[in-house]
């Protein structure tokens, strides 16, 4: 699988124009351990095509927040880490300032 993983994505890359391209396989790496699931749960404007909102916020369940790799439909080749705390703390800001307000 992850031979076949390579080899895609070395294709896909090279469509697009990218050279030097250099794969890494890490057998002594427990499974799990480097792995970023995405996709899932789109963000979106609208409630038909999407199910959250730009604050990652269910449209359906105002109280319920997605904040993980399931509102981001893709990943590049880099942790996307930092970008899940980012987006963690925005909509938990949201949260914070609209549970003050009454609406949750």
């Amino acid at each position: 699988m992850i031979r076949d993983f390579h080899e895609q994505m070395t294709e896909m890359l090279t469509v697009a124009g990218f050279t030097n391209i250099q794969t890494h396989d890490k057998p002594d790496k427990a499974p799990g351990l480097d792995i970023h699931e995405m996709g899932g749960v789109r963000m979106g404007k609208d409630p038909k095509t999407s199910l959250l909102n730009k604050w990652n916020q269910f449209h359906t369940c105002k109280n319920v927040f997605v904040t993980d790799g399931a509102c981001m439909t893709s990943t590049s080749t880099q942790n996307p880490s930092l970008t899940f705390m980012a987006i963690t703390a925005r909509a938990a800001n949201y949260a914070l300032k609209e549970l003050r307000k009454g609406n949750l």
